[in-house]
């Protein structure tokens, strides 16, 4: 099959479905629907939360807590999306003038398509890992339900994908089975929507970075062609409007995302704290529960991971950028072409960044920062317990020698 763009079937798909590619019909009505199913559920979600808002509940709260701030984040995500429908415009004809350049050259052909096969290989992984979370997060403990009673055990649980609150009326049969289906499927159709937003950040970068190796590959050929036949006619003016062009994606992109970016890395390293807090408030109650949370963190931070690594990664190309212009034979060339050269050189000191809300840079060394302030919530948390059962021990010990001396 050849490849035709950077943005592969399945993520079009996705952008389609929730209203997101431009030209979508009955986009607004789409659009209305998802968001007021959204704002339902979130109602009977919170009012869990304010009903476990207890001690006795901590196990509860823990557990109902980072599902509803992962349904408030996807939400402000896409809102976010909609709200950048020209920015999205303006970058999905950049990439289809680009690859209507790029079909011309062979060579400058098999870059982007390598690059567009590695963006989707990436984004049907994230999907499969956080599906799998997904299945068990929120289909889990219905699972568990369904096979207790086809062994015919008595079991008076009736629980619901997420944590909500419902009247007594709602557990009566059929509606009970409605709701769950319902809420099964708007569950999953959430984690959906976020493995489609970090599937196309994922796409669009590694496009921006095709771009940049494009250039690297003419100024290479340039070099070669003047140590082969002397100084041929070639224009330099050309790679610096590729190079002003791959500038302006890249900060279409950064302006599309940052504020996504931003409640990614900060938003859903509360939930994964929440998260962790269950793990270790659990203590020895395995089972699905356990297994779920479990998934859903490796899930989350894999999703973290993937904006923190597009960005080192454009980081990294566009200074590799300026090396390659460098290395060419700029010394050697006439007056004009030598100061095309040297502005590619000069503009490339500036990095390519992906942002997070403006505040810091998308880096490898940002993911292990947040990771490691996550790591450390659940850590404290921990030691807290550790403590606590020593000091019980401590004193049960000493209670036992007083009592065998007297």
């Amino acid at each position: 099959m050849v490849v035709t763009s950077t943005i592969c079937p399945s993520l079009q798909i996705g952008l389609r479905a929730f209203a997101v590619w431009p030209g979508v019909p009955y986009a607004d009505v789409r659009r209305l629907i998802y968001v007021l199913s959204l704002v339902v559920i979130q109602y009977f979600q919170y009012l869990f939360i304010y009903v476990t808002f207890k001690y006795s509940q901590l196990q509860n709260l823990l557990d109902s807590i980072p599902s509803t701030m992962y349904y408030t984040l996807t939400a402000v995500k896409l809102i976010t999306l909609w709200k950048y429908d020209r920015v999205i415009r303006e970058i999905l004809a950049t990439i289809e003038s680009d690859w209507r350049e790029c079909v011309k050259v062979d060579q400058h052909l098999h870059i982007m398509t390598t690059k567009a096969n590695i963006s989707s290989f990436c984004a049907h992984g994230l999907l499969a890992l956080n599906s799998i979370a997904g299945l068990l997060y929120f289909g889990g403990e219905n699972a568990i339900a369904i096979v207790h009673m086809l062994k015919g055990n008595n079991v008076t649980s009736r629980p619901f994908p997420v944590r909500v609150v419902f009247p007594s009326a709602a557990e009566q049969s059929p509606v009970y089975e409605l709701l769950v289906f319902i809420l099964f499927l708007h569950g999953m159709s959430t984690i959906i929507i976020v493995n489609v937003l970090s599937g196309v950040i994922l796409t669009l970068v590694f496009h921006a970075c095709g771009q940049i190796e494009i250039i690297c590959q003419q100024l290479k050929n340039m070099s070669e062609k003047m140590m082969n036949y002397g100084s041929p006619r070639f224009s330099t003016g050309m790679l610096v409007d590729r190079h002003n062009k791959v500038i302006t994606f890249a900060e279409n992109v950064d302006k599309l995302f940052s504020f996504i970016a931003l409640i990614q890395v900060f938003g859903n390293t509360l939930v994964v704290c929440f998260l962790g807090l269950f793990l270790i408030t659990s203590h020895n109650k395995a089972g699905v529960g356990l297994f779920k949370s479990v998934f859903a963190y490796a899930g989350i931070t894999a999703e973290i991971f993937t904006f923190c690594f597009v960005g080192e990664y454009l980081s990294l190309k566009s200074r590799s950028l300026g090396d390659a212009g460098y290395e060419t034979l700029w010394y050697n060339m006439a007056p004009s072409h030598c100061k095309d050269i040297l502005f590619i050189i000069m503009r490339s000191q500036k990095q390519l960044t992906m942002t997070a809300g403006g505040m810091m840079d998308l880096s490898l060394e940002a993911f292990t920062s947040v990771n490691h302030e996550s790591v450390r919530v659940i850590y404290v948390r921990f030691e807290c317990d550790v403590l606590t059962l020593f000091k019980t021990y401590r004193m049960t010990i000493l209670a036992i020698n007083v009592i065998s001396k007297g």
